[in-house]
């Protein structure tokens, strides 16, 4: 039977009416349908001393709180690998609760069964902005208050670098190379890492082409970049602003191409970029960090406004699709 073309509209204005109601909580946007990240109001306290660190049990350790599918979690977990920070700080991974749209924390910790429950442990009643990743402080007692140290990823790498204790001798963020990272943080984080947001979650067609424009320009730069002044961001050294593009690009076949729409080009047209990406994986324990069944059942079946059928998609390991 052939649908009636005024059912056919008006299914499709209702569809359009609920879909922007899903995006105002999930991705706001600007009055142009642009999509803008959400600030991170907490702030930082004082990090732990070397000396208060060794004294203490493992359990009475900082926990690094992170999450297989998050991206912006992937860079402080990065960090932790890299730096061998296993003795003086716990690594937890929180789980995605579907159903109710919050990170479920199992084990629970210090009697907390949400990331919510924990920022208001920490001190925190702004429930709404419970993100991931989280560096807080139990305390070096059992009756301690714990206490939020950051929960900014583009901070908490930086701290994370410069952990006082039972860290690698690698300094990722040298003071040689500081005007360079911070470029690279300047263009990374708006075109790139916080680009295929943009182009995912835009409300109309101009707010996404600009997106898609400014993402692929920025990488034609770091294309560029690293064929003449490879293997890495800057240069003969590791530091952080790869670190902050890595969990991005990682991620680009199996999620921010088919889900978030970055399709202009694919990103094997990048060959240096594909190199340094593989070199990256291969290192430390990185490839331990990348889940990539999570990020599909994650991004797939918890973005309802991108996915609305919720089927996830069938597709290779990460280590085929980084060799391929």
């Amino acid at each position: 039977m052939t649908i009636p073309p005024i059912f056919v509209k008006a299914a499709r204005n209702i569809w359009n009416c609920e879909w922007k109601i899903l995006m105002n909580g999930l991705a706001p946007s600007d009055s142009n349908g642009n999509y803008k990240r959400p600030l991170n109001l907490q702030k930082p306290i004082q990090i732990p001393t070397k000396k208060d660190l060794t004294n203490r049990s493992s359990n009475q350790m900082p926990g690094l709180i992170v999450a297989k599918s998050c991206p912006w979690a992937h860079r402080a977990w990065l960090i932790y690998e890299i730096k061998g920070l296993q003795k003086s700080i716990n690594l937890h991974i929180a789980q995605v609760d579907k159903a109710g749209g919050r990170w479920i924390l199992d084990p629970p910790i210090k009697g907390c069964k949400t990331l919510q429950e924990l920022y208001r442990e920490c001190g925190n009643h702004q429930s709404k902005r419970a993100t991931v990743p989280m560096l807080f402080d139990p305390g070096n007692e059992p009756e301690s208050k714990s206490r939020l140290i950051n929960n900014e990823s583009a901070e908490l790498v930086e701290i994370l670098n410069n952990w006082p204790v039972y860290g690698q001798e690698i300094d990722l963020n040298p003071i040689k190379s500081k005007q360079q990272i911070n470029n690279w943080q300047n263009l990374i984080q708006e075109s790139i890492n916080n680009g295929v947001y943009k182009c995912g979650f835009a409300r109309n067609q101009k707010a996404y082409e600009k997106a898609s424009s400014d993402m692929f320009s920025a990488l034609k730069t770091i294309e560029e970049n690293l064929q003449s002044n490879g293997p890495w961001l800057c240069g003969e050294d590791l530091t952080i602003a790869d670190i902050r593009l890595f969990p991005t690009i990682i991620r680009w076949e199996t999620i921010y191409c088919p889900l978030f729409k970055c399709s202009n080009k694919p990103i094997t047209s990048f060959p240096n970029i594909i190199k340094w990406r593989k070199k990256i994986f291969n290192m430390y324990n990185i490839k331990n960090t990348c889940d990539v069944d999570s990020w599909r059942q994650d991004y797939f079946g918890t973005l309802f406004p991108l996915n609305p059928s919720s089927i996830i998609p069938n597709g290779e390991d990460i280590t085929t699709i980084i060799n391929h």
